[in-house]
């Protein structure tokens, strides 16, 4: 059998897991849609994106910490427009350069397109949207984690907004806080804009239904996070779901070490002191 041929290995299970009553790992860093928890911010992003797409047109910006769930609502938003009739190019993490972008682009329309230069890869990525268009599919372009785009790569997303030997393309942009500061900065694109929305971390009591949710979907057959211990977590973290992740995933690590029947506030308050020490030193 070729190396190629040899089953996947899986990660060993950890005995914190049993200790727990779980049948998975519940806070997992990477998103998983199983997982999955609808919080306000989140649909309202959602209706907010929507709105800006079917209704007005043009550019619509989401801006959020890193790990406030961007990814998460771009993957809400690609499910609901991809039954409901549109045609979505979507990349993640963009090449910085209009170069790059563009030949991103055209591969995620199925486009192979790498010669030519930005003014041809331009053309063709505005005739394949044409294309997508004259089927009855309304094309989107999803860009994630477009902060790391120059103002040149801007300017092409923002000519794709107007209508000119093609359709008028509306666009979005998911970014951390500083795309809202370069946005500012480039006064035709600004005004592009029809909508924007700044996701925040969870609410306290979002946080606190955030890790029941994902303790109960794991196996928990009971509360594995007292109350205090939960509104402790969202203290530490903001709300932020990645963090909240991370905290939570090494408090029931650390509970099982000490044999706790229950992660408490104590438990939280000790790690979270633990962070604080580790960055005073990197510091």
């Amino acid at each position: 059998m070729g190396r190629s041929d040899k089953p996947t290995r899986r990660p060993a299970r950890h005995p914190y897991l049993d200790w727990w009553g779980l049948a998975e790992a519940p806070f997992q860093i990477e998103p998983d849609p199983r997982f999955a928890y609808e919080r306000d911010g989140h649909r309202e992003g959602l209706s907010r994106m929507l709105f800006g797409l079917t209704q007005l047109g043009g550019i619509v910006t989401i801006t959020g910490e890193i790990g406030c769930g961007k990814t998460t609502l771009a993957r809400a938003l690609r499910t609901t427009l991809t039954g409901d009739g549109f045609s979505i190019a979507s990349v993640a993490n963009p090449p910085r350069t209009a170069l790059g972008l563009l030949i991103s682009l055209l591969a995620s329309m199925g486009a192979n397109r790498r010669g030519g230069g930005t003014p041809k890869l331009a053309q063709a990525l505005r005739d394949r949207l044409t294309e997508e268009n004259d089927t009855g599919r309304r094309p989107v372009i999803l860009i994630d984690e477009a902060q790391r785009l120059d103002r040149r790569a801007l300017e092409e997303l923002r000519l794709l907004t107007n209508p000119g030997d093609g359709p008028a393309v509306p666009v979005v942009l998911l970014g951390q806080p500083e795309l809202r500061k370069t946005l500012t900065r480039l006064p035709q694109f600004d005004q592009r804009i029809v909508v924007r929305y700044h996701l925040a971390g969870m609410t306290r009591d979002e946080t606190v239904s955030y890790i029941h949710h994902r303790t109960r979907i794991a196996g928990a057959t009971r509360r594995l996070f007292s109350d205090r211990a939960a509104v402790a977590i969202h203290e530490e973290t903001a709300g932020v779901p990645r963090l909240v992740n991370m905290l939570c995933a090494n408090a029931l690590f650390v509970g099982f070490a000490r044999r706790e029947t229950q992660v408490g506030e104590d438990l939280i308050r000790d790690l979270a002191e633990d962070r604080r020490s580790e960055e005073v030193i990197k510091g």
